[in-house]
């Protein structure tokens, strides 16, 4: 709250003064007022008369008005910065050129933060944009008819920042990376003896994760429940909504019922099939999953916490490599980040000097990963082994033999291997410019790695911080924002590609053609201000539900957990 009272051009005290004093003014120069007047009436500057009144030598009732007004527009200024995004004021900081706050130190490990926020975004525009243009599946020119499937977006790489399914993976390798980075940190300082400083950090990071996940997810959920009892547009066209029941109490049981099935982790999942669907939230079957691996990488943690740092890695991958050729690659991918974490641990990336042919070297071997990972992370969803860029992939014999002949998996396959290779290369790129040693051993100065700066500027940072209110609300405002108002838009694209389709059969080739242009141009007008207003309601409640509610579950949990934990 306080870093959004700051960018205001007015403080709620002034404000409440400058009210105060002018109605002390107004009753001062009134003649039937007992408060004495001004020799020459009213006066003609407010700021004398509130200078007056704000001094000390008036009598204390006097001060009433002030007072009043100074806690109204205290309390009323409170109440309606809850429901103004940061990201306002902050855009009008920068308007009036005021000097900047100063900028907090980023972590060694921020680039993760905004990767995650931007993974985030990603998914959203996945999930909007393929739904009114299916086309986007499709990889490029793998359309057997001239001239389709050859947009500018279904290129190789360019895919990456529509593809959902690719950054779904980054979550989960960033998951299994920050979560077991304290811990392998206090294993590598051999802080697990006599004062269990391991067991306590894996002990209250488990005990803690289900209610950092869910918390959130109630209150989310449990809004998405009320609006399915007021809002009956809300579930008109959405595909599996949930049900408008006979009554509030038979809505509330439901909706209790999808949140206790979300809480199991222990559903078998092979190949993403048999996912949970929360109907007050489709998007929301990546949580048992997310609960999952967060099981699956302490376990390891505690049963490896204690052996040699090479068992320890040898346990984590054959227990990864287990679940990918088993099918539930996701599983593997919470592996990797244990392996990626441990690795910063034992080869840290900012202790290497930069110069030299070395630092040429990092440089042309980290962009060339990136790339690669990119790649991968853009297979397309459908028609990838008719693709140009993804036939090699499709029949690759290091693809494991449950992932071939199979679309979903062989590009699951793919994008997670991706990912991993991705935030690798992110971890390991050098700074843009060469660092020299001074004496000692010490660098002489700390700079920014070049491939991290995609995400440690500003706006992606932003993104990290408001990432999982975006993603849980990507979806439902989607469908009330988003369907409302452009499944009309959509209704009336399908009955002009219909008309199309009998003019072609007549042999009017050229007026099919016609028809369908004209009709995708004014559909796109109609898509690109929806998709404005949908991302900026997005944008709003996010920002609105992260201060409201995910930080305020963050306290809580951490409260909870140092209150259960027990005093030895």
């Amino acid at each position: 709250m306080q870093s959004l009272v700051r960018y205001l051009p007015f403080s709620p005290t002034r404000l409440g003064d400058r009210l105060g004093g002018g109605v002390y003014s107004l009753l001062r120069n009134n003649p039937s007022s007992p408060l004495p007047r001004d020799e020459e009436g009213l006066d003609s500057d407010d700021d004398i008369a509130n200078e007056k009144f704000a001094s000390q030598r008036w009598p204390s009732w006097r001060r009433i008005p002030t007072l009043l007004f100074r806690l109204i527009a205290a309390l009323y200024l409170k109440f309606l910065l809850l429901f103004i995004p940061s990201f306002i004021p902050a855009l009008y900081h920068r308007i009036r050129r005021s000097p900047p706050a100063e900028r907090k130190k980023l972590s060694a490990t921020a680039y993760l933060d905004g990767l995650r926020g931007v993974a985030a975004l990603v998914v959203y525009i996945f999930h909007y944009t393929y739904l009114w243009f299916p086309i986007l599946r499709h990889g490029w020119g793998s359309s057997e008819k001239p001239g389709e499937d050859l947009l500018f977006w279904q290129l190789p790489v360019i895919r990456v920042l529509h593809s959902g399914r690719a950054s779904v993976t980054i979550f989960f390798v960033i998951s299994g990376y920050v979560l077991t980075i304290k811990t392998l940190t206090l294993i590598h300082q051999h802080k697990g003896g006599e004062n269990g400083k391991v067991l306590d950090a894996l002990s209250g990071s488990l005990f803690r994760r289900p209610f950092r996940l869910y918390l959130p997810i109630l209150v989310s959920t449990g809004i998405a429940a009320i609006m399915v009892r007021f809002d009956r547009q809300y579930h008109i066209y959405q595909e599996g909504a949930p049900p408008f029941a006979n009554n509030m109490s038979d809505q509330f049981w439901h909706w209790v019922h999808m949140t206790l099935d979300m809480a199991n982790p222990f559903r078998s999942v092979v190949a993403r099939q048999n996912l949970f669907n929360n109907a007050y939230n489709e998007h929301l079957w990546t949580i048992p999953v997310e609960f999952k691996g967060s099981l699956l990488v302490f376990v390891l943690l505690l049963a490896f916490c204690r052996t040699r740092t090479w068992l320890r890695l040898a346990g984590v991958a054959g227990a990864g490599y287990w679940q990918m050729v088993s099918g539930d690659s996701d599983q593997t991918l919470f592996c990797a980040g244990l392996l990626l974490a441990e690795l910063s641990i034992l080869l840290p990336p900012h202790n290497f000097v930069y110069s030299g042919n070395k630092w040429l070297v990092r440089h042309g071997v980290t962009v060339i990963m990136f790339l690669v990972a990119v790649h991968f992370m853009s297979y397309p969803e459908n028609f990838g082994p008719k693709s140009p860029g993804f036939r090699s992939l499709s029949a690759s014999s290091l693809l494991p033999k449950f992932y071939t002949g199979n679309e979903e998996r062989t590009q699951q396959f793919w994008i997670s291997v991706g990912s991993i290779i991705f935030i690798l290369a992110l971890m390991y790129s050098p700074p843009l410019r060469q660092v020299q040693q001074v004496g000692g051993g010490e660098e002489k100065e700390q700079q920014q790695p070049l491939l991290q700066r995609l995400f440690t500027n500003g706006f992606a940072q932003y993104l990290g911080h408001i990432s999982y209110s975006l993603y849980l609300w990507h979806g439902v405002i989607n469908h009330i924002v988003g369907m409302r108002y452009l499944h009309p838009a959509w209704d009336v694209l399908q009955a002009k590609e219909i008309g199309a389709q009998s003019l072609e059969e007549g042999e009017f080739l050229a007026e099919a053609a016609s028809v369908r242009a004209a009709s995708m141009l004014a559909y796109f007008w109609k898509w690109v201000p929806a998709m404005i207003l949908n991302t900026f309601v997005l944008f709003w409640v996010s920002d609105v539900f992260n201060r409201l509610v995910d930080v305020n579950a963050v306290k809580l949990t951490r409260r909870i957990g140092n209150w259960a934990m027990a005093k030895s």
